[in-house]
């Protein structure tokens, strides 16, 4: 009759192992539990936020760079445009 009870109480114990699942639910008052969970989670987020921060990087520095050419070109288109009133002022003057 023991070895009946002892069989049920490990045939039941071992069972009630494979019933949980992965995500581990903490109680109320769980502190330690809560807290690990909380710390996995931000790690998680800040993972997925640097991923995020550096595609976001890529793009801006590539239309950074489009408007630096824009602007460049702009100057200098505006310098020769300058460069040659100027020249035509001196022209004027020495008539």
């Amino acid at each position: 009759m023991k070895k009946i009870i002892f069989i049920n109480i490990v045939l039941f114990s071992i069972l009630s192992f494979n019933v949980y699942s992965d995500e581990k639910k903490c109680g109320a008052f769980d502190f330690a539990c809560k807290t690990k969970k909380f710390i996995d989670d931000t790690k998680e987020f800040q993972k997925k936020g640097i991923e995020d921060s550096k595609k976001q990087i890529s793009k801006s520095s590539e239309k950074i760079k489009k408007g630096k050419d824009f602007i460049v070109d702009d100057v200098k288109d505006t310098a020769e445009g300058l460069k040659d009133a100027v020249g035509n002022v001196k022209k004027e003057i020495k008539k």
